[in-house]
């Protein structure tokens, strides 16, 4: 029996626009959501930026009774889900499907909601505290209210570990495809930018400083000064690879996670883990280094990470140069970018290009033995390497055998 995974559909709700078209058409441009972030007051911040969704019209997908009673993160979700199974052709009217699951990755989501309730507890006591509001205030609610929408009544997860949540997601989706525990799985991740999420990290001073208008998330850049918060919804179609063959983005033919022993909040200091976790998912495609065509690399412009995952990558290659890129100068860093990266991989990947990283002007010397996508590349052949790392040490890559539709 096949492992490999094949990838049917694609829903995407990003900064570069709410379809997958529009988000790899902006990738392949080089242009950045990142921009001056106007959601709320952040004049007194360090950084005032971020990469926020600000054209989305919810009630296209929604009814507006259903809207009333759901957060941001829910809305993504459901969204890019929605997308992922009309671009694959499945049928949701057709009724439930018990082999059919739901897999989301997430940094914030119930986070907003629990905000907004607790404040109304403890400004106007119980009575004061918005009924609406408590179903959204747990982390599962996006992929459960995803669920049963879509008549999706086999697994419905929600993991959590920070930046490479959803592409973690995506490898516990295939996991339970491979046994057989589901036969169609919709896998991604979904956040969202709210006040108290940004301050508190604004507070820590780990974002890049500025209001946007000079880009200033540049992963692999000599002169990076840390990572702009993103948000959005990306979802992937996923059902087990048969022998009738089908039209597809193309396979996922290995998965590997793993975790660095680092403080919380840090980025893991050294490559071995890294490297580890790569060699992980080459091991279960049953390729070698050699066979990887392009990266789309977890850089998301921190000092340490960019450096550290230069340097993973430089050991595992060697004299090997695979085209590597990262998608974060245009969307930023969230629960959701691993996904988004997959996603990337897949629509860039299937019209034969390799994004460039938005806003990058000058390589980092750490990158020196790297081939750094700073323009539109063609993409060398289908084999493709995705990584997700995240502070505080979880670790995440996977490897795409990518094909044109």
């Amino acid at each position: 029996m096949s492992r490999s995974v094949v990838v049917k559909g694609i829903g995407v709700v990003s900064a570069l626009g709410a379809s997958a078209t529009a988000f790899r058409d902006g990738l392949l441009e080089g242009r950045t959501g990142i921009r001056p972030l106007e959601r709320f007051d952040v004049r007194s911040c360090r950084t005032q930026a971020a990469a926020p969704i600000v054209d989305i019209d919810a009630a296209r997908w929604i009814t507006p009774m259903k809207l009333r009673r759901l957060d941001v993160t829910a809305r993504y979700a459901f969204i890019a889900a929605r997308q992922a199974c009309d671009d694959a052709g499945y049928v949701t009217s057709d009724g439930p499907n018990d082999q059919a699951g739901i897999i989301f990755g997430t940094f914030s989501a119930g986070g907003e909601a629990t905000s907004e309730y607790l404040d109304a507890l403890h400004r106007g006591g119980p009575s004061g505290a918005p009924a609406l509001l408590f179903s959204s205030t747990v982390g599962n609610a996006a992929a459960s209210f995803t669920g049963l929408e879509l008549g999706f009544r086999g697994p419905n997860v929600t993991v959590s570990q920070k930046e490479a949540s959803g592409l973690t997601a995506v490898t516990q989706a295939v996991d339970l495809l491979r046994d057989s525990r589901a036969a169609t799985m919709i896998a991604g991740g979904v956040d969202a930018i709210f006040e108290v999420f940004f301050t508190v990290h604004d507070r820590f001073a780990v974002m890049a400083p500025g209001d946007g208008e000079a880009a200033p998330s540049r992963p692999f850049d000599a002169h990076r000064s840390g990572f702009v918060l993103g948000e959005g919804g990306f979802a992937l179609f996923l059902e087990r690879e048969l022998a009738v063959s089908t039209p597809t983005y193309g396979r996922i033919l290995g998965v590997g996670t793993a975790g660095a022993s680092v403080p919380i909040n840090q980025w893991p200091p050294r490559p071995e883990p890294l490297v580890r976790t790569m060699r992980m998912a080459l091991e279960d495609a049953a390729l070698g280094p050699d066979a990887v065509n392009a990266v789309y690399a977890s850089a998301n412009a921190t000092t340490t990470l960019d450096r550290v995952e230069a340097e993973a990558l430089t050991s595992l290659f060697r004299s090997h140069r695979p085209v590597i890129t990262s998608i974060k100068g245009a969307i930023g860093e969230c629960g959701a970018s691993g996904a988004a990266s997959c996603a990337a991989a897949l629509l860039c990947g299937g019209v034969g290009k390799v994004a460039p990283i938005a806003g990058l002007r000058n390589i980092d010397k750490a990158c020196a033995d790297l081939d750094i996508a700073r323009e539109v590349r063609p993409l060398p052949g289908p084999i493709v390497l995705v990584n997700s790392f995240a502070s505080g040490g979880s670790l995440a890559s996977v490897v795409l055998h990518v094909q044109g539709r």
